[in-house]
C-alpha cells in the first residue's frame, strides 16, 4: 500500500472509531431499563450506591453481555463492592469483584439483570458492555479445539472483513511439558486505547477461567507465551466498525531449558528450542535418531515423534521395569577440523506398573541436564458386536437383550509386537462410581462367572465375553472396571502364563505391568412386562389371559357411573344458585 493509502486507512480508522466513541455516552443515571435489541453501555456510577441496569429481551432468544472494562475500587472488598448479574429467574448468573478480569461473558435466555454495589470510598469508577440477542444471522460456527504443536487461527473471513457480532473461542492444547508461543502476523480490529469495542483476548490456561494474559486490538503485531501447555483465545466485535481480524500462529516450546519429552502409550515426543540448537551451530536439518532416516517432524517448533518400535529405539526389559531409548544426534560435517560440540539428546521413557517417567539426557561435552517425569499406560477396553471382533459398538450407552453375549477387547496402544495382556481381574456395579453393590466375572485370573470366557489374546489385546445380566433393585446401568496385565511374550514365567492364581503373590516379577481400564454403561433393551418382572435365574409365569369382551363391559359401566355422579352434583349446585344473587365484576379506572 502508498504512504497515500496508509494515510487515508489511518483516518478511516480514527474517524470511524472517534464516531463510535461518541455515540457511546456513560450513563449518568443510577440504572435503567433497555429494550433495544443490542446496545453499548458505558456506566459511571458515583459511592455508595445500588443501581440495577434492566436488560429486556424476549424468553425465546439468548442474550449474551460482554464485559471489556471493568474499573472499581481496588482496595474495596468483593463483599462491599461488586458488579452482579441475573438472569430473568433471578438467578445469579456472575459476581464482578475489583480483582475480577475485565473480560467476561455472560449468556442467558431473555431478560438480565445487573446490578451495581459500591463502597463508600471516593473512587472514579467505569463500567463497559455490550449486551446483544443471538439470533440465526449472528451466530457464526466460529472457534474449535485444536490439539498438536503447531498451526495457524485466523478469525472468521479471514483476511477479509470480519462479520458484526463475531464471538468465536478457541481451545489449544499442546504435549505435556510445553508451553505455547503465539505470533500475531496481523491484528486489525477497531482502534480503541481501551479496547472496548472489538477485541482478541488471550486467556493462560483451557478455559475463560484462567488469567488473562493480554487484550489486544488495533493494528498491530504482537508474540506471547504462556506458562503451560493451554490456552484459551476469544475474540469478540460489535455492531459496527469491521475490518480484517487476526492471524496467529501458534507454536509449541519446552516448558523449562531448552528441550522436553513426554510419553505416551506408543511414542515419545521430544520438543526442542530452534534457539538453542540454533546457537550451537546446527539447523534442524543436522539432527537425527539413532537410524539417520528418522528426521524431526518440524522445524518451528523442532519435534521429534519418536516410536517405541523402529528407528533405532532400543527396549531393555529389567526387574518391574520397560525402558525404551533412542538418542537425537548432531555430529559436525565431515572435514578436518571442526569447531562446533558435538550435541546429543539422549530420551528414555521407563514404564512401571501403572505409570510412565520420562527421562531425558542432553549431552554436550561434560555437561548432562536431565528431565523426569510421570504419565499412564494407555489402555482401554471396547464392546464388539461379535466374536469375530470385526465391528466395535459405537453408540453409549450399550443396550443389548438379557443374557445375550457381550464382547469386549482390552486393548493397550503400543507399537511393541513383544506385549501381550491379561485380564486379570473384571468386575461390575451399578454405578459409575463403582460404589456397592458389585459383581466379579473374574478376580486374580480365576473366572467367578459362569458365563465369562477368555476368547483370544495376542500382541497388546486379550479379547473375552460374559451374558448381559442385570442388577436387582431397579438399577438400569452395568459398568465395568477391568484391571489388566501386560506381560513381555518371551518370557514364561510371566503372570499372563499363570492363569489362576488363588493365593496372592507379593510382586509381580520380572517383565509385568498393571494398569486399570474402565467400560459402560451397558443398558437393557425394553422388555415386555413379564420379562421386566422376573430376575435373572427366576421361573416366568405364565401371564393371565383376559377376555376382550370382557374387559369392554367393565370399561362402559365405569364410564356410566362416573356420569351420573357428575349429573347429581351439577344439579345439586344449580339448585343453591338459584338462591343468590349472580354478577360479573366491572372493569374499573
Amino acid at each position: 500500500m502508498s504512504p497515500a493509502g496508509r494515510l487515508i486507512t489511518l483516518l478511516l480508522l480514527v474517524t470511524t472509531s472517534l464516531a463510535q466513541e461518541k455515540s457511546v455516552v456513560p450513563e449518568a443515571r443510577c440504572g435503567v431499563s433497555y429494550t433495544d435489541p443490542y446496545k453499548p453501555v458505558q456506566i459511571q456510577v458515583q459511592e455508595d450506591v445500588q443501581c440495577t441496569w434492566n436488560i429486556e429481551r424476549p424468553s425465546n432468544l439468548t442474550t449474551r453481555v460482554i464485559f471489556s472494562v471493568l474499573n472499581l475500587n481496588p482496595s474495596a472488598d468483593c463483599s462491599q463492592e461488586n458488579i452482579t448479574i441475573f438472569d430473568e429467574n433471578n438467578d445469579v448468573l456472575g459476581v464482578l469483584c475489583p480483582n475480577s478480569s475485565k473480560i467476561n461473558v455472560f449468556e442467558s435466555q431473555g431478560n438480565v439483570e445487573i446490578r451495581v454495589s459500591t463502597d463508600s470510598t471516593v473512587y472514579e469508577r467505569t463500567a463497559y458492555f455490550l449486551y446483544y440477542s443471538v439470533t440465526p444471522d449472528i451466530d457464526l460456527d466460529c472457534g474449535d479445539d485444536l490439539q498438536g504443536y503447531s498451526g495457524i487461527v485466523s478469525s472468521p473471513n479471514y483476511p477479509n472483513r470480519h462479520p458484526h457480532f463475531a464471538f468465536c473461542l478457541w481451545h489449544l492444547e499442546a504435549p505435556k511439558n510445553t508451553k505455547l508461543k503465539l505470533s500475531f502476523s496481523e491484528i486489525f480490529v477497531e482502534v480503541d486505547a481501551l479496547c472496548r469495542f472489538d477485541f482478541v483476548a488471550v486467556y493462560d490456561g483451557p478455559d475463560t477461567n484462567a488469567p488473562l494474559l493480554d487484550v489486544l486490538c488495533g493494528r498491530r503485531t504482537a508474540e506471547l507465551q504462556t506458562t503451560s501447555n493451554s490456552l484459551t483465545l476469544l475474540f469478540s466485535a460489535d455492531y459496527a466498525n469491521s475490518y480484517f481480524g487476526f492471524s496467529v500462529k501458534y507454536s509449541a516450546l519446552p516448558e523449562s531449558s531448552d528441550s522436553s519429552l513426554s510419553c505416551s502409550g506408543d511414542s515419545m515426543l521430544v520438543v526442542l528450542n530452534p534457539g538453542f540448537i540454533n546457537a550451537q551451530g546446527y539447523s534442524a536439518s543436522d539432527l537425527t535418531l539413532i537410524d539417520p532416516s528418522c528426521v524431526a517432524q518440524s522445524a518451528d517448533p523442532l519435534v521429534f515423534e519418536v516410536p517405541y518400535y523402529g528407528c533405532g529405539t532400543v527396549k531393555k526389559a529389567e526387574d518391574n521395569l520397560i525402558y525404551y531409548t533412542n538418542t537425537i544426534s548432531a555430529k559436525p560435517s565431515s572435514g578436518v577440523i571442526t569447531r562446533l560440540n558435538r550435541l546429543e539428546f539422549v530420551v528414555t521413557c521407563e514404564l512401571d506398573n501403572n505409570a510412565t517417567a520420562e527421562i531425558m539426557y542432553m549431552t554436550r561435552d561434560d555437561i548432562i541436564h536431565s528431565l523426569h517425569e510421570n504419565g499412564k499406560y494407555d489402555a482401554s477396553l471396547a464392546f464388539y458386536t461379535s466374536q469375530d471382533f470385526t465391528t466395535p459398538v459405537l453408540d453409549s450407552p450399550y443396550l443389548i437383550d438379557l443374557n445375550e453375549p457381550v464382547y469386549i477387547e482390552a486393548s493397550v496402544n503400543t507399537q511393541d509386537q513383544d506385549l501381550t495382556v491379561l485380564v486379570d481381574t473384571c468386575f461390575a456395579s451399578p454405578n459409575a462410581d463403582f460404589q456397592a453393590p458389585n459383581y466379579d466375572l473374574i478376580r486374580s485370573g480365576c473366572t467367578t462367572d459362569n458365563t465369562y470366557q477368555n476368547i483370544n489374546s495376542g500382541s497388546g489385546f486379550a479379547q473375552f465375553s460374559f451374558n448381559a445380566f442385570k442388577f436387582l433393585n431397579a438399577h438400569t446401568s452395568v459398568y465395568l472396571q477391568c484391571r489388566l496385565i501386560i506381560c513381555d511374550v518371551n518370557d514364561p514365567e510371566s503372570r499372563c502364563n499363570k492363569g489362576c492364581i488363588t493365593r496372592q503373590r507379593r510382586d509381580l516379577g520380572s517383565k509385568e505391568w498393571k494398569t486399570n481400564a474402565v467400560l459402560g454403561p451397558i443398558r437393557l433393551k425394553r422388555h415386555s412386562e413379564s420379562e421386566a418382572a422376573g430376575s435373572i435365574g427366576e421361573k416366568k409365569e405364565e401371564p393371565v389371559k383376559t377376555d376382550q369382551g370382557s374387559l369392554y363391559v367393565v370399561l362402559i359401566s365405569v364410564l356410566v357411573v362416573n356420569v351420573v355422579i357428575l349429573a347429581l352434583v351439577l344439579m345439586r349446585y344449580y339448585r343453591k344458585q338459584s338462591t343468590e344473587y349472580r354478577y360479573l365484576p366491572v372493569a374499573t379506572q
